[in-house]
């Protein structure tokens, strides 16, 4: 059966990669393959960590959500050496290729020789149509992960969603805490980051939660609590309109807005009305709509 596929690390499928993976989508007479690394291979070349926007396995499934049949998923230490065409000969090998679709600045092949020039030239030789898409840019800035991940830093969630194309979300399990929360009357479950992923600025966040596919306003603190002063940096939630018992449940949470810096209260009283305040402002950013994933 002819094939088109698509390369790219797409570590954050933001809206930049999802113009490169419909773009193979488009070829509606070949069966789609994406041809992807299970983290971005800047993890492996350079001395700096790069962390990731989304899990592989989460990836992995927002592209069979996409219409993705076959997604290989290629060992770094395997092909890190390979010449550029000696990469796509193996490409050419396992599937009947008709075409070839690739981001502007995609590279491939040993010390990232290869490139959208070398990749079309070899394209035309073997009989199959080169598809590069040009960058995409959102208020005058190219879409890119490196820019997502800094946006993230930073706080300023909203434009990182926009860029995105969707609510920057992460799964994780719920652990026990010590219920300060749930004394004050406002439960909460308590959550630990995961290290591999971007980590959001410190602070007070909008979110949704979702649980049994349903989605919750959420009033979200990331970081160590000033007030308790903990020693790692922990992300609590009290979910708006839920009662029931979350513990060892993995729970998305989707970031929708960043309210405040996290701060240090002198009673739990103060603290209260704080989250009382954070309650309301959550509950209209929550109404005034999350970003749709085009994945669901």
């Amino acid at each position: 059966m002819p094939h088109v596929i698509v390369l790219g690390t797409f570590d954050g499928l933001h809206k930049g990669h999802q113009a490169v993976l419909n773009a193979a989508l488009n070829f509606k007479d070949l069966i789609p393959v994406a041809v992807t690394f299970p983290e971005p291979p800047k993890r492996r070349t350079q001395s700096t960590f790069v962390p990731m926007l989304l899990s592989a396995a989460e990836k992995n499934e927002m592209l069979e959500c996409m219409g993705f049949s076959e997604i290989f998923v290629l060992d770094y230490d395997e092909v890190h050496d390979f010449e550029p065409t000696d990469f796509l000969d193996m490409l050419f090998e396992r599937y009947e290729v008709k075409a070839v679709v690739c981001g502007f600045n995609y590279r491939f092949g040993k010390g990232g020789q290869g490139d959208a020039a070398l990749l079309s030239h070899y394209c035309s030789e073997h009989g199959a149509e080169a598809v590069v898409v040009p960058a995409t840019t959102v208020s005058g800035q190219t879409v890119s992960s490196s820019l997502i991940r800094e946006l993230i830093s930073n706080g300023d969630i909203a434009f990182a969603n926009t860029l995105l194309g969707r609510p920057f979300s992460f799964k994780a399990e719920v652990i026990h805490g010590e219920e300060r929360g749930r004394k004050m009357g406002f439960p909460t479950i308590n959550q630990q980051l995961d290290d591999q992923l971007a980590t959001p600025r410190f602070g007070v966040y909008a979110t949704a939660v979702t649980i049994d596919d349903k989605d919750y306003p959420g009033v979200t603190n990331i970081g160590i609590r000033p007030t308790f002063l903990l020693q790692k940096p922990l992300c609590e939630t009290y979910i708006i309109g839920f009662e029931g018992d979350l513990y060892g449940r993995s729970v998305a949470l989707k970031l929708l807005s960043f309210m405040r810096e996290e701060q240090r209260f002198d009673s739990l009283e103060e603290l209260a009305y704080a989250i009382e305040s954070d309650k309301e402002k959550a509950i209209k950013a929550f109404q005034s709509g999350i970003l749709p994933c085009d994945f669901e």
